[in-house]
């Protein structure tokens, strides 16, 4: 069987070897979303407990450690952690489109989700669960490509598609700021929106990425931190 562009949770579980394998501080996985900085700063706690959702092959989970922090969970649809102390780090394999997380409810101070919501057939009842596990107060960090960037938007007047959901990559959920207001910030509130790497990954554009600015409009991605009521 052909490796498709969108993997289902059985087929990850089946054909672990399709699974992007780079995943060093330097990967591409990491450097999308992952803004290890933005967990550092509100999760300020390190004896808190913190859930990573989607660790792929740990590389954030590593730097979790590293830094001191003691209580770490993490769930992902396949066990792929690779080069992570597993003493350190309490791991379940969970199918979050269709399985709630499996910890009691207002247990965990804060959670990330570094580029896995785009991935997902049923984000919305993730996040319910996201909600449902984290304390009163408790931080959830979810980093998304940004739909709302510049060639999003003049790829779309051309084609009706979006170059970052095309037809030859795995990302089949979109979330505009709209949607972002009208389902997540039911149950949480918005306490910032970062815009990461700014940059125009497209024929010589990428010569003046370091001119742009991390904004709507030329960031690659964005981070939603929202904290629960």
């Amino acid at each position: 069987m052909k490796k498709p562009a969108y993997m289902t949770v059985e087929e990850m579980r089946e054909h672990p070897e399709w699974i992007e394998a780079e995943e060093e501080e330097g990967g591409t996985r990491f450097r999308g979303t992952t803004t290890p900085e933005l967990a550092f700063k509100y999760f300020s706690d390190k004896n808190g407990r913190i859930l990573e959702c989607g660790p792929h092959r740990g590389a954030f989970t590593k730097l979790l450690i590293k830094h001191g922090y003691s209580d770490i969970h993490a769930v992902d649809f396949y066990d792929g952690l690779m080069g992570v102390d597993r003493q350190k780090v309490d791991f379940r394999m969970v199918d979050m489109n269709t399985e709630k997380l499996s910890y009691p409810d207002n247990y965990f101070s804060g959670v990330t989700a570094w580029g896995i919501g785009e991935h997902m057939e049923n984000p919305y009842l993730f996040m319910r669960e996201v909600h449902r596990v984290l304390k009163p107060g408790g931080v959830v960090i979810f980093a998304l490509p940004n739909v709302a960037h510049i060639m999003s938007r003049l790829v779309f007047l051309k084609r009706a598609t979006f170059p970052r959901w095309s037809v030859l990559n795995n990302h089949i959920a979109i979330f505009t700021r709209d949607i972002i207001q009208k389902t997540f910030l039911r149950s949480f509130d918005l306490v910032e929106t970062v815009y990461t790497r700014p940059g125009i990954q497209y024929l010589f554009f990428h010569h003046f990425d370091r001119f742009l600015p991390a904004n709507e409009w030329f960031g690659n991605y964005v981070v939603y931190i929202m904290k629960k009521r």
